[in-house]
């Protein structure tokens, strides 16, 4: 399933959940039955920080042109373990590769 977005004239804009690929270009609007427009939105903005996105996209194109050198381990010292599910006893005896 997938959120379409549409816009409404008189109203605004209203999200529809269909399968994706299966979005028609109008839709009636849920307030007065008018055929509202489809419109194509960027993908997880609306939901997400804007802020962060646009945060990340910005350092992304700073790092393209002046990457960042690491000089020195950083200061929280040693890294932690990945949390590991522990083996049942039948799965410690498997040859491990």
């Amino acid at each position: 399933m997938a959120i379409y977005e549409y816009r409404c004239a008189e109203h605004g804009a209203f999200e529809r959940l269909l399968p994706l690929g299966t979005a028609p270009a109008d839709a009636p609007c849920p307030t007065c039955g008018a055929s509202a427009h489809r419109v194509f939105s960027v993908s997880m903005v609306k939901t997400g920080s804007r802020g962060a996105v646009f945060d990340a996209i910005e350092h992304a194109d700073r790092s393209r042109h002046e990457p960042e050198v690491v000089s020195s381990i950083p200061a929280s010292g040693r890294m932690r373990q990945p949390n590991v599910a522990r083996m049942t006893p039948a799965l410690a005896r498997l040859p491990r590769a």
